[in-house]
């Protein structure tokens, strides 16, 4: 039991640590005017790819609220590994 809670916790890391890699790679690889909005305009072509999230002005603002794009890159971040952590312990659960 103790080796899936670590494997659980290890995947869940690696998972926020990657979506937090990417988010920063693809900040930093913005070019033109979107380069100037920084991680607003990262926010806004990652939720372009999800069809159930809206983008333009509404998304800018909610990111704000959160106090900007650094703590909604943390935020999503975070989202992601406790969802891949959940999804471990679930699976291992069921299985086991």
């Amino acid at each position: 039991m103790k080796n899936s809670t670590t494997l659980s916790s290890a995947a869940g890391i690696v998972s926020a640590s990657a979506t937090g890699g990417s988010l920063i790679g693809y900040t930093v690889a913005l070019t033109g005017p979107a380069a100037n909005l920084g991680g607003y305009a990262t926010a806004q072509v990652v939720a372009s790819s999800l069809p159930l999230v809206s983008g333009g002005p509404a998304l800018s603002l909610a990111v704000a609220a959160l106090g900007g794009p650094a703590t909604a890159g943390v935020l999503l971040c975070v989202g992601v590994g406790a969802t891949v952590y959940g999804g471990c312990k679930l699976i291992n659960k069921l299985f086991n």
